[in-house]
């Protein structure tokens, strides 16, 4: 009996606890049923985004091998406007601009204002994705890559000071990033940076007009790296800026048959033999010669055609 009483007791005193915390409950009933639908609601929200933002996620990636199959600039910044805000779609920008850098390289020794037009791209869309925090190995190959288009954009007549803003993306990277995979190849670039012939040939380099602006630039994919910018090539002598012809030791005859020579089809050989100087003096015995031969009949044209 007692063991009996205490329980009923015990289930008293949970009824009074019940009762006391339903009364203390029941004006907010209606809120905290609201507050748990909304809990539900954003739960199952969530999920459904999540499963949608994979599957968009996933898609972009496929899409950004697609493009990595052609390798076209235009390819990669259509993955950046279809996907935008996931993770492939900043690393299609990010490989647009490596390709506009890896173009510009090439046209700056062939077209300058297709060049630096390829530059400034590459330049537009290293900056576009400048913030994005997605990993650290995405910002550093950001500021690698806007270190080396300011310091190819420098090669041109419209990078005037390009130079200092590549040494300040180097430095960055060299700070924020002392063991990183570009952190070595950074701190040359700005060793080099900072000698003044390295200034001095990109001053040269923005004076430099090319000749033949309609050859068409060298063919292959320029390495990501130190060597990617090209060499000028040699700017002429002054005597090829005034027009005039280089001293040659060759005689005017010997010339005049190379150039002959260099002009004429391959299918038909020359023979490059000095042509006889008009203006040297006639000896005795070569007057005689030309005499004899003058004095000699010429064969008959019947014979000709005979033995033809």
């Amino acid at each position: 009996m007692k063991k009996e009483r205490r329980q009923e007791l015990k289930e008293n005193e949970l009824a009074e606890i019940l009762a006391r915390w339903y009364a203390k409950i029941a004006p907010h009933s209606q809120k905290i049923l609201i507050a748990v639908l909304v809990i539900v609601i954003v739960y199952l929200g969530w999920a459904i985004w999540s499963r949608w933002a994979a599957a968009v996620e996933n898609e972009a990636w496929q899409a950004l091998h697609a493009a990595m199959e052609s390798g076209a600039a235009a390819d990669y910044e259509t993955v950046a406007e279809r996907f935008p805000r996931t993770n492939a779609g900043y690393w299609a920008q990010l490989l647009a601009a490596d390709t506009h850098l890896q173009i510009g390289c090439r046209q700056i020794l062939v077209n300058k204002a297709d060049g630096a037009q390829e530059l400034r791209k590459a330049l537009d869309g290293y900056l576009a994705v400048r913030n994005v925090t997605i990993s650290p190995l995405f910002q550093q190959r950001v500021l690698w890559g806007l270190g080396r288009a300011y310091e190819a954009l420098s090669g041109t007549r419209e990078g005037q000071g390009e130079l200092d803003r590549a040494m300040t993306a180097y430095r960055e990277l060299v700070q924020r990033w002392p063991d990183g995979p570009f952190s070595s190849i950074a701190k040359r670039r700005l060793e080099s940076l900072e000698k003044s012939e390295t200034r001095e040939f990109y001053d040269a380099l923005a004076a430099y007009e090319p000749v033949r602006p309609s050859v068409q630039p060298p063919s292959g994919i320029i390495d990501f790296g130190p060597s990617s910018l090209p060499t000028p090539p040699v700017q002429p002598s002054s005597g090829d800026e005034t027009g005039a012809a280089p001293a040659s030791d060759t005689k005017p005859g010997e010339q005049v048959v190379q150039e002959k020579s260099e002009t004429s089809p391959p299918s038909e050989p020359t023979v490059e033999m000095p042509l006889p100087d008009v203006n040297a003096p006639i000896s005795e015995t070569d007057q005689g010669q030309g005499e004899e031969k003058a004095s000699e009949p010429k064969a008959d044209s019947g014979e000709d055609k005979l033995d033809s």
